[in-house]
């Protein structure tokens, strides 16, 4: 996750889910169900969304969604017309093989809290406020959208058709749908597919621009280790009104694929958007698996390290610009904190506020376990890479599992012991015997290169690209 600035992370934590992840138990579903057809109608306005269910097989017993989703249903109905049962979840008891059941959302009242933002007349909600689940394990699952005429709808598993497939963790992760009156760019760049959805709202540039912004930002993650993490990603948009920096605020989501959520300034000019470090940063959150929150020093410390290596690699800035905005960044990290651990840091930085010392101690982490590992012959990137396939077999990891799989791959364990170091630390890690050693240095307030330093030819292998 990236932010420009404490206020506008607390005013978009109410929409935002963490980077972080909390334990989610696995359920069993009923052999009998087999599956779930959705159809989702909207009125012109978005403010109201009917949503039928039918189902192959026999019937679940209930349906469930995510906790806010509730205050949001209006009515539910079976198959006969009548109202059921609903609260915490829509009971489904008094339905029969080859019934289906019908519900109303109340998507303007989404819009005022929580749930849903709203940009002129287009919406970005989480798919589970309108599809309500079957309890327990994920089943096949599909849903038809009958939108007005000139509504476009824009998902990470939508991919033109009138009905679509929906992956195993649509429902049951957060992720992004977008309802708009534009319609989404689709294009391929370096071999990854890239749907764009932008909201209404105003912008200094123009769509075509956003689009090179993107495409700029895909091709800066390809220089990470073997080259972009995912086939496919999805891109949203959002217009953040006037602002002094090139964007307010970033978001992943992987709820049905991977999902980009990035909120520019309208003032920001075409060329502030691609030196931005916003969208490098959360499309290379997409090389890592979700973590829990303690983790989130290392999740948002890798983005936060390789925001600046990568953009560097793809010539967004120099190499000067990359090494000084790490140090002026672990500057920053070293300003803030609570004494609290690191891993406890991470937790609590959503109530503390301690962003940046969580943030820039997990990016020195980073360098300092790159520096390692080149020193080894190998790389971070290269690394993490290469253990990909590992990294996929699960939702949701533990930090040091996570880490431990990774270091499987080494003669000896490197990642896990320094992380186990830099985790118990309750103040800002040291960050000036590293820095000397790879010659980079600060005098009276700019920051240059030695190329006598020992790990000097570590330090331009960094921004090299593979």
């Amino acid at each position: 996750m990236g932010v420009s600035g404490p206020r506008v992370s607390i005013a978009l934590a109410c929409f935002v889910s963490a980077c972080g992840a909390r334990y989610v138990a696995h359920e069993t579903a009923s052999p009998e169900l087999e599956g779930v057809s959705y159809e989702v109608r909207l009125d012109e306005a978005l403010e109201r969304a009917w949503v039928s269910a039918c189902f192959s097989g026999v019937p679940p017993t209930k349906l469930v969604a995510p906790p806010e989703a509730v205050e949001l249903l209006a009515d539910v109905y079976g198959a006969d017309g009548e109202s059921l049962p609903f609260g915490e979840s829509i009971d489904l008891r008094r339905t029969n093989v080859g019934e289906c059941v019908s519900w109303e959302v109340d998507l303007e009242r989404a819009t005022w809290g929580r749930e849903a933002l709203r940009r002129g007349g287009d919406v970005l909600i989480v798919p589970g406020i309108l599809l309500w689940r079957p309890e327990g394990a994920p089943v096949r699952s599909s849903v038809r959208f009958e939108l007005p005429s000139g509504m476009y709808v824009s998902a990470p598993w939508t991919r033109g058709g009138v009905e679509h497939e929906l992956p195993a963790d649509a429902l049951t992760t957060p992720g992004n749908l977008a309802f708009l009156w534009r319609a989404p760019r689709r294009f391929v760049e370096r071999g990854v597919e890239v749907e764009l959805a932008r909201l209404d709202g105003e912008m200094a540039v123009s769509d075509a621009a956003i689009e090179r912004w993107i495409r700029a930002a895909v091709r800066a993650v390809d220089t990470f280790g073997e080259g972009f993490p995912h086939p496919r990603v999805h891109v949203v948009v959002v217009p953040a009104g006037p602002g002094w920096r090139p964007v307010a605020f970033g978001l992943v989501r992987r709820g049905g694929g991977p999902s980009v959520m990035l909120l520019p300034h309208g003032t920001a000019s075409e060329e502030a958007l691609t030196r931005d470090w916003t969208a490098v940063h959360e499309l290379s959150h997409l090389a890592m698996p979700r973590m829990y929150e303690e983790d989130r020093w290392i999740t948002e410390g890798l983005a936060t390290y390789f925001q600046e290596v990568l953009r560097a690699r793809a010539g967004l800035i120099s190499r000067e610009e990359a090494w000084e905005a790490i140090v002026r960044g672990l500057d920053r990290g070293r300003a803030v904190g609570t004494g609290r651990t690191l891993w406890r840091e991470a937790r609590d930085m959503g109530r503390t506020g301690a962003y940046r010392r969580v943030y820039w101690s997990g990016a020195l982490w980073a360098l300092e376990a790159d520096v390692g590992l080149r020193r080894r012959g190998r790389s971070l990137d290269g690394l993490i890479a290469q253990r990909r396939s590992v990294l996929t077999e699960r939702e949701v990891w533990r930090g040091r599992e996570c880490l431990a799989a990774l270091d499987r791959e080494l003669p000896a364990p490197l990642l896990l012991p320094l992380a186990e170091r830099y985790g118990d630390l309750r103040g800002f890690p040291e960050a000036g015997p590293l820095l000397r050693q790879l010659g980079v240095a600060e005098r009276d307030g700019v920051v240059g290169f030695d190329d006598g330093a020992p790990l000097a030819r570590v330090r331009e292998a960094i921004m090299t690209p593979r």
